[in-house]
């Protein structure tokens, strides 16, 4: 399945329509004070608005399974009932705003889901504008702060959250940071060894992704007081389901094509990113392959270099090992979800969404 299932679309859609009121009262509010603030919420909404929202729809569906399983009612989605979901949705979509527009400072990307990031328009402004300073300090400081300014907002739409919700969401921030810190470490001495790719997808994608929001949606609809045997569920249902989402991604890194990705292809291995997807290929490599491969984290490499170590991700079979491993694991989380203790409808419903992010082409 690539196409995404229509519960996911309908969820985006009123997301977006809170992020973009969140962002819109807050342009009013300030540009009352210095109209200059605007800029820096404006290339927020900017940045916000395009993505997928799987956090947003895993935290939903968890939360209308929970909802029904407690004996309440599901009204449509955006219902005065569904307030708070939708809420914590938008927390997890600004959240994420936060961690992209820091991550495109920390990888020096030019373009974020097609758009050019906000650390090089801004240094690209002191530069048109003949401002002072260095243009690169510049941007990167200013995306730095529209970045920082993601977090509060998404912090402030989980103020009402039951506390129990608001420890996982605390929790989560931390993995989400600890996370980035060993990548960036990672890939900065060289280790891409399966342990520490694991970790990584763990942090950053198996609890980030899927497995805090799925927890957040259950205890929004019971004020926080949930069985541990209902959380133990959704982990297990959720870490496959996350780790099969990452390496999808570092497929799509080096195989996707870049307008469809909405970044370039291929600079996973300019940074030299831990992926599993090239541990296993180190694994397997000839002494020659092996050459080749040690290029990975060069900044510089040509896209014929990069085609050069793609092709040998083929070649030793990598490629087809991940694939083998998606579906693996795309399976086991098939398998936990019957124990998710939801409606069929719902459990239905995280399938066909654990199976879109398995198998999705962008």
């Amino acid at each position: 399945m690539s196409q995404p299932p229509a519960e996911l679309g309908a969820i985006a859609s009123l997301v977006d329509q809170r992020v973009r009121q969140v962002l819109a009262d807050e342009q009013q509010r300030w540009a009352s004070t210095d109209q200059r603030l605007v800029e820096a919420i404006a290339e927020l909404e900017r940045m916000s608005l395009g993505g997928k929202r799987l956090r947003a729809a895993f935290c939903y569906w968890t939360w209308a399974g929970a909802h029904l399983a407690s004996g309440g009612v599901l009204d449509e989605p955006g219902a005065h009932s569904t307030e708070m979901a939708i809420d914590a949705g938008a927390a997890f979509e600004l959240l994420q705003t936060f961690a992209l527009i820091h991550d495109d400072v920390m990888d020096d990307a030019d373009t974020r889901r097609g758009e050019t990031t906000i650390h090089v328009k801004a240094a690209r402004r002191l530069e048109a504008e003949r401002w002072k300073g260095e243009p690169r300090r510049y941007g990167e400081g200013v995306a730095i702060l529209v970045g920082d300014l993601a977090h509060v907002y998404a912090d402030r739409l989980l103020t009402p959250a039951p506390v129990a919700a608001q420890l996982v969401w605390d929790e989560l921030r931390i993995e989400l940071n600890l996370g980035q810190y060993l990548d960036m470490r990672a890939a900065a001495s060289g280790t891409i060894d399966r342990e520490t790719a694991q970790r990584v997808a763990t942090f950053k994608t198996a609890l980030y992704t899927i497995v805090r929001p799925m927890q957040v949606g259950a205890l929004l609809a019971n004020d926080g007081q949930i069985d541990q045997s209902v959380l133990d569920a959704i982990d297990a249902f959720g870490r496959p389901v996350g780790q099969a989402f990452q390496l999808r991604d570092d497929l799509l890194g080096v195989l996707g094509d870049r307008e469809r990705v909405g970044k370039p292809v291929g600079d996973d291995l300019r940074e030299g990113k831990a992926t599993e997807l090239v541990a296993v290929a180190l694994e397997r490599a000839t002494a020659e392959q092996r050459e080749t491969l040690s290029t990975i984290g060069k900044r510089t490499l040509s896209d014929a270099e990069v085609g050069a170590i793609v092709d040998i991700f083929d070649e030793t079979g990598a490629v087809a090992e991940i694939e083998s491993r998606i579906d693996d694991l795309t399976k086991a989380a098939t398998d936990a979800a019957a124990d998710l203790p939801f409606e069929a409808g719902v459990r239905s419903i995280l399938v066909s969404l654990a199976n879109y992010v398995a198998s999705r082409t962008h």
